[in-house]
């Protein structure tokens, strides 16, 4: 009888420990969105699109629904009642935030995604050239995976050195962070296809800048921040019979990047951004790399090319007032005398950045 009472009373406490989910969402009973985009509209109101996969038979297509809102929970609750079911966005992998609305301070748009525990704050998010909503309801209307078309090209542009990688997560750290700045993939329209047109820059909360795709690629390598793959085209020559033959594209390989604070002085604070690769050619019609003193020509060349860029790149972040280096992390930390003299929001754009490019043309390809 004792075993029969242990038994019993080993039954009710398991029963009592395995207690069902009281907060259960049931697939069954959501509209799952998997992209949103977010636009300004009349200067103060948010316009709310998102992209809701539906079947229709046994082929999916996608629902877009829209509303407008002093604030992006007000549109959220109001699409919720347009629609059979609930609004779940949990499964969203994209959000784009269209120009006007980027320009602001973003993370009061955000701020709901932070505090909701069910968002999906891994989703990856961009900037729209123009209007955000123009490019969901473009992509919509002809790929029915639009989220995932999204997804994924943005994912080839972070492994071709293209973009930084970001998630609404990530960003929000950083946007907090007084001594470093972030940038996003820029989207654009072309001819109804969505492009990657580079990067948009963030100075604290709001965009202030633009870096094109070249110059993204060059800051992730001066950043030591190198893919899987870095590619460039440089011109070398004028005097060939054929434009073709005058440029040369190779990839980056091995950079080894470093910055270093010259100077601390807080009237005249200095930076060194230095930079060493390997080139490999992986273009080059005029074929002139069976010489070794023309191979060291090119790669002066290249050299020269890419210190021009490099020098272009610091004064295009500097007028965003966009501390990508983490230039003011560096002051903090190891400088922290000096960080407490100076005013970064106006010093930053001051400051001198210097880089340093030295490159040597470690292959050729097969043929030479």
């Amino acid at each position: 009888m004792k075993k029969k009472h242990k038994a019993v009373v080993t039954l009710v406490l398991i029963h009592l420990l395995l207690t069902g989910c009281w907060d259960q969402r049931l697939l069954k009973d959501s509209r799952l969105v998997y992209s949103s985009a977010f636009d300004l509209e009349d200067g103060d109101k948010i316009l709310t699109t998102a992209i809701i996969r539906d079947f229709q038979g046994q082929t999916p297509t996608n629902v877009e629904i829209q509303d407008t809102g002093k604030t992006l929970r007000e549109t959220r609750l109001k699409m919720d009642r347009k629609i059979n079911g609930s609004f779940e966005p949990s499964k969203n992998r994209v959000f784009i935030l269209g120009e006007d609305l980027a320009q602001k301070d973003i993370y009061q748009f955000l701020d709901v995604f932070y505090r909701d525990p069910t968002s999906s704050i891994s989703s990856k998010i961009a900037v729209a050239e123009g209007r955000a909503a123009d490019i969901l309801s473009t992509l919509g209307q002809k790929n029915t995976l639009i989220s995932e078309y999204l997804a994924e090209q943005i994912k080839s542009s972070e492994e071709g050195t293209e973009v930084d990688i970001h998630n609404l997560q990530t960003i929000c750290t950083v946007m907090f962070d007084e001594g470093k700045d972030f940038m996003i993939p820029l989207l654009s329209m072309e001819d109804g296809e969505v492009e990657i047109e580079g990067n948009a820059l963030f100075h604290k909360h709001s965009m202030t800048g633009e870096l094109s795709v070249s110059q993204s690629s060059l800051f992730l390598i001066l950043s030591d921040n190198k893919a899987k793959k870095a590619r460039f085209v440089t011109k070398v020559d004028t005097n060939n019979k054929t434009p073709l033959d005058d440029y040369i594209a190779y990839n980056i390989v091995n950079p080894k990047s470093k910055m270093k604070i010259v100077s601390d002085s807080p009237h005249n604070i200095k930076v060194e951004i230095s930079l060493k690769a390997g080139i490999t050619i992986s273009e080059y019609p005029a074929d002139k790399l069976t010489d070794k003193k023309n191979i060291e020509k090119i790669n002066q060349k290249i050299e020269k090319d890419l210190l021009k860029r490099s020098k272009k790149l610091m004064e295009t972040i500097q007028t965003a007032n966009s501390d990508l280096f983490g230039i003011g992390r560096e002051l903090i930390a190891f400088h922290p005398k000096t960080w407490e003299k100076i005013n970064w929001e106006e010093d930053y754009p001051e400051i001198t950045i210097t880089p340093k490019i030295e490159t040597e043309i470690v292959g050729h390809g097969i043929i030479n």
